[in-house]
């Protein structure tokens, strides 16, 4: 029988998600706040972040930025 996974294997907390990310903690914490924000967890005062669910965050943002072009004059 095979062990049960970790409830929490792809969440991560702020501070090391915002490393990996190459962004201030200021900045992520600002992706969360913001409207349509970075997805986050709640355990007690413990805020995390779900890893997958963060990655498809991020890609929508970058493709959303690649389609916005300004009109030629």
């Amino acid at each position: 029988m095979s062990e049960p996974a970790d409830l929490l294997d792809d969440y991560i907390d702020i501070a090391p998600f915002a490393k990996e990310v190459k962004r201030s903690l200021r900045t992520v914490l600002r992706w969360m706040n913001a409207p349509n924000g970075l997805p986050y967890s709640r355990i007690g005062n413990r805020r995390i972040i779900h890893v997958p669910t963060a990655r498809d965050w991020i890609l929508g943002r970058m493709r959303n930025r690649s389609v916005r072009r300004r009109k030629a004059k």
